[in-house]
């Protein structure tokens, strides 16, 4: 059957393992790697220091188990299933570069878990698009830095991964219940999670109303929401109260373009961003290549969209995981800006793949588009991997000092002698 994937200069796109699609693995072999390489240049500020110390003071009994986490970006405290995994790791590691180390490789493991998703619960004549969007999601330069230190949010594939198996498998018990159950935990490791959750819900009412088990999905949501009741009741308490919120803004849609087209580095770097783009710097000269990448990827995202504005038959065909995923993020971004949230690019983390999934689909139509909309976005993580590594972190912009630095600085201080 013809698919919005076919071309008449290719193959056609039901066979994920085609000559051309080969290159998938090299992206998601790539994005592996680059989850796990140079642990040492974690993040190491005070997010990261207080989940380690608060972990292995829970695994050595010297704090007791916490019912809410952190206080968040907007006052509220997290529910407190956002700090048990780091306690329980602490059981096992008891260094910070330890648990890093641990924490990557989940997340190395997850884009391989969400290639067996594509595998075994995707239509087959829309696998390719799902290997190309996973492949995307491994090299894309803030799906690196999130799966990369110390902090809940790098733990949100653990659930995403079931979520999104369960929402595909949604017309069975055990899918639905999955669906429902991880939906439902999503937003305990963070709040932006309640809102994917939601959207995800109304977008699946509104597609496909009778296709899965409502049942299911409600005794699964009630089983993934019993860990939250204590913080309802701490929802309810006087220590919730000053909750800030924001104005009207459309920076949600801004960034999730961002995040998905890899030209959010800014974002870590703030001001060292421009040092950036001027590099990498070879045998003494500024080449500018990643500058030159990233108006490859602007170019991209334009042809992109004139190419599918012009073929409107096959934007009328849209494939469903496309409209599931794309609806998704939308109307979280509606919720989130009728609920006065202040947006920042970490809450996107929740929607793991889909966003790449989109990014994807709309260069899909020439292998070409979508292997250099790979390519370029790779060498932009593996060049700010480098630039990370060569200046020991961005010390004056959001990513600050990397733990090596930091820990290199302590050793070489004096030793302070006591009287």
């Amino acid at each position: 059957m013809p698919t919005a994937f076919n071309s008449s200069k290719t193959r056609p796109y039901e066979n994920p393992f085609a000559r051309w699609d080969r290159a998938v693995w090299v992206f998601l072999i790539l994005g592996t790697l680059l989850r796990v390489i140079w642990p040492l240049d974690m993040e190491w500020k005070f997010d990261e220091k207080w989940m380690f110390a608060k972990g292995v003071a829970i695994a050595e009994g010297r704090d007791a188990w916490p019912w809410v986490g952190m206080p968040s970006g907007v006052g509220l405290r997290n529910p407190g299933l956002s700090i048990w995994p780091f306690a329980l790791l602490a059981y096992v590691v008891d260094t910070p570069v330890g648990m890093n180390q641990v924490i990557q490789w989940i997340n190395a493991l997850g884009v391989w878990a969400l290639v067996l998703w594509v595998l075994k619960t995707w239509p087959k004549q829309q696998r390719s698009l799902g290997l190309w969007g996973i492949a995307l999601y491994a090299v894309t330069p803030l799906a690196v830095l999130f799966s990369r230190k110390i902090w809940a949010q790098d733990l949100l594939i653990v659930l995403v991964v079931p979520w999104l198996w369960g929402h595909s498998k949604r017309h069975t018990l055990l899918g639905a219940a999955l669906w429902g159950c991880f939906g439902a935990l999503l937003g305990q490791i963070h709040m932006s999670g309640f809102f994917a959750a939601a959207a995800l819900l109304i977008v699946t009412i509104a597609q496909d109303r009778v296709r899965w088990n409502v049942g299911g999905w409600l005794v699964g949501s009630v089983l993934g929401s019993l860990t939250l009741l204590p913080w309802v009741q701490y929802l309810l308490s006087p220590e919730s109260r000053g909750a800030s919120h924001a104005g009207f803004s459309p920076a949600f849609f801004v960034d999730a373009l961002r995040h998905a087209w890899g030209l959010a580095l800014e974002y870590p770097l703030e001001r060292a961003y421009h040092t950036f783009l001027r590099g990498p710097v070879i045998a003494g000269v500024q080449t500018y290549l990643a500058q030159a990448a990233r108006y490859g990827l602007l170019l991209l995202l334009l042809w992109g969209v004139i190419a599918r504005a012009l073929d409107g038959k096959q934007l009328l065909r849209l494939p469903e995981v496309v409209i599931t995923y794309a609806g998704c993020v939308a109307i979280t971004g509606v919720l989130m800006i009728a609920a006065r949230v202040q947006v920042y690019e970490h809450y996107l983390i929740v929607f793991g793949p889909m966003l790449h999934i989109a990014a994807a689909w709309l260069v899909l139509k020439r292998r070409l588009a979508v292997l250099l909309l790979c390519s370029l976005q790779a060498f932009l993580t593996v060049y700010f991997l480098v630039f990370v590594h060569e200046h020991g972190g961005a010390p004056d912009a959001d990513y600050g000092k990397t733990y090596r630095t930091q820990t290199a600085e302590e050793r070489a201080l004096p030793a302070v002698s006591t009287p």
